[in-house]
């Protein structure tokens, strides 16, 4: 088996996985990108953070089918931003020798590029509203609406540029729930995967 250089991570909104990758970042000694590649986006297209954070995630293609990154004569700002990190990705895999990238369809991207452990995390309903009251001090009546907000969001970004389904098993090599193993054992998994395969 192959060595494993990049691990993406896909992640239901309040299940840890911005934190999980941190933490396999940490374990392996490599860097971790997240939000960073939002920030270096915003400076390659020019634009604000504030228009990034607004149209990043809001679904740019309505066609099924994934958007050409290459030779289009006009990109809508949405479509520039994730040309603009799918630059940046493909950038950074060039450099380092091995990474941790969280959300932005690095799986997708990266696709036949490098080998890649694409993961996806999860997590009750229950857990994640528990989350969202204690970690994001998110108002109890105002958590259903905004869980499915995030998660529609995220959905529409993955399903419209990649034709694969966000969350759906055929779409990762593994999904973890970290409600029920904890973001330190969905960390040591993926680390232990990553150093079977050299």
């Amino acid at each position: 088996m192959a060595k494993i250089r990049v691990v993406t991570i896909g992640r239901r909104f309040c299940t840890g996985g911005s934190e999980i990758g941190k933490m396999v970042a940490e374990k392996l000694g490599v860097n971790c990108y997240d939000r960073e590649l939002v920030e270096q986006a915003a400076e390659k297209v020019g634009i604000s953070m504030t228009d990034v954070v607004k149209y990043e995630e809001s679904l740019m293609n309505r066609l099924k089918t994934p958007i050409n990154l290459f030779g289009q004569a006009e990109l809508t700002i949405p479509e520039k931003i994730f040309a603009a990190e799918a630059e940046i990705i493909m950038d950074i895999c060039s450099k380092e020798s091995s990474c941790v990238i969280v959300g932005r369809c690095a799986d997708y991207i990266l696709k036949n590029k490098v080998k890649t452990l694409n993961v996806f995390i999860t997590a009750s309903h229950d857990k994640r509203a528990q989350t969202a009251a204690e970690k994001h001090g998110i108002e109890y009546d105002q958590i259903d609406d905004i869980l499915k907000k995030y998660d529609n969001k995220r959905s529409r970004f993955y399903n419209a540029n990649t034709n694969k389904e966000w969350g759906g098993i055929d779409s990762y090599d593994m999904c973890l729930d970290s409600g029920k193993l904890g973001y330190e054992m969905c960390a040591d998994i993926i680390v232990k995967t990553v150093e079977m395969s050299k």
